[in-house]
């Protein structure tokens, strides 16, 4: 073989590492590119090529005891919200960061530091600043504006109801409602969800039928931001 045989072959053999380092980089080789690949660089382009074609399913769920599915103290219905939501809509990676007693005021301050990764921001708060007469407004607006500055989408589910009535629920509700239209983010409306006390597992907690109410409500609203998303589950 002469010299400029060898040239000529010398990138061929190089090409699967050259398309690696590509993919690696983002940069996806066309299926030209890997003409002159192996067996099995061509299985991986195929790979590659299923990965680019997946949809970003994933969300991040932020809130209160309400969210998390606590009750009665330590307690937790045994399908809380965000396991409802995975069976409701199993194409989602459902990332949980419920709290018990979280509120968006005291929530916002370590929220305003955070770097966000899922695609959809679930905000669910407004009923333990009520609760304690925080000044949710300015708490609340500030979180949805840091999903937005993140480049995320927020998604804000609104207040559920609780048994009695609670002082300034109402008035919180009414703000989320407006900050969802103020920023142009999705609103759940949970407050329109049918409630009944029987459904509930003590004066401010859901049952699990109420639960499961209002989180068929988070996943419709889930489902206007990404349709693609929206393959239902039993």
């Amino acid at each position: 073989m002469n010299d400029s045989t060898a040239s000529r072959l010398r990138p061929a053999r190089r090409l699967p590492w050259l398309m690696l380092a590509l993919t690696l980089a983002g940069c996806a080789p066309s299926r030209v590119a890997w003409r002159n690949a192996s067996p099995q660089d061509e299985e991986q382009w195929r790979r590659q090529q299923k990965l680019q074609q997946q949809p970003d399913c994933s969300v991040a769920l932020w809130g209160d005891s309400i969210l998390h599915g606590a009750h009665n103290g330590a307690h937790r219905l045994a399908e809380p919200p965000a396991a409802i939501l995975q069976r409701l809509r199993p194409l989602y990676v459902v990332e949980d960061n419920s709290v018990p007693g979280d509120s968006a005021y005291a929530r916002q301050p370590q929220f305003a530091r955070l770097t966000l990764r899922a695609r959809i921001v679930v905000l669910q708060y407004g009923i333990n600043d009520a609760g304690h007469r925080y000044p949710y407004e300015p708490s609340f607006r500030a979180m949805v504006a840091h999903v937005k500055a993140e480049g995320r989408t927020p998604l804000i589910t609104g207040l559920s109801r609780v048994i009695g009535g609670m002082a300034g629920r109402d008035e919180n509700d009414a703000i989320a409602r407006r900050i969802a239209a103020d920023t142009g983010s999705v609103f759940a409306d949970w407050g329109e969800v049918r409630f009944d006390p029987a459904d509930m597992a003590d004066g401010v907690h859901p049952g699990p039928r109420y639960a499961e109410r209002l989180t068929a409500q988070l996943a419709k609203a889930l489902d206007r931001v990404a349709p693609e998303c929206a393959a239902s589950g039993a």
